[in-house]
C-alpha cells in the first residue's frame, strides 16, 4: 500500500517517468541502459528535491506570511473593539492585562500552530517530498555502478 499525502505521489510518478526516459534514451545502445537510467534517476532526484522544496518550503512561507498580515489587521480590530479588555492577567492576579499584549499573545500562538500545519504536507510514507530526491539519486548511482560491474 502506497501512502502519500498532497503531491507526495509525485516523487514516484518523477522516478517513473525517470527510468522511461532512461530506457528510452538507450535503445540505440542496450549496453549502456544502466548509465542513461542511472543518470535519468539523479536528474529525476534533482528535480524532486527542487518540487519538494517549493511545495514544503518556500511556498508556505509565502502563504503564512499572507495569512499572518490579514490576521494581525483582525486582532488589531479586536483589540479596537474591546475584544481582550477584561482579560485578567496571570502575572498580576487582581488586574487586567493589556489588551495589546494579549491580542500578540494570541496572534503567536495562533501562528506557531499554522505555521507548522503549512510546511511538509506533501509527503510520501510520511516522509517529505524533498527528501526523495536524495533516495532516487543514491538508487540512480548504484544502478550505474551495479551496470558498469555487471559489463
Amino acid at each position: 500500500m502506497i501512502i502519500w499525502r498532497g503531491w507526495g505521489v509525485l516523487a514516484i510518478l518523477i522516478a517513473g517517468a525517470s527510468i522511461g526516459l532512461g530506457v528510452a534514451m538507450s535503445t540505440v545502445n542496450p549496453a549502456l541502459r544502466s548509465i542513461f537510467v542511472g543518470l535519468m534517476l539523479i536528474g529525476g532526484g534533482v528535480g524532486t528535491w527542487f518540487l519538494g522544496d517549493w511545495l514544503n518550503v518556500k511556498r508556505p512561507v509565502a502563504e503564512f506570511d499572507g495569512w499572518f498580515a490579514n490576521r494581525r489587521n483582525e486582532v488589531a480590530a479586536l483589540v479596537r473593539g474591546g475584544a481582550y479588555v477584561n482579560v485578567p492577567d496571570p502575572q498580576r492576579p487582581g488586574q487586567f492585562a493589556d489588551p495589546r499584549a494579549v491580542g500578540e499573545y494570541v496572534l503567536q500562538q495562533e501562528s506557531a500552530k499554522v505555521r507548522a500545519a503549512l510546511t511538509n504536507r506533501h509527503s510520501l510514507f510520511f516522509v517529505p517530498l524533498q527528501y526523495f530526491g536524495f533516495v532516487m539519486g543514491a538508487i540512480g548511482i548504484v544502478v550505474m555502478v551495479s551496470g558498469a560491474f555487471r559489463g
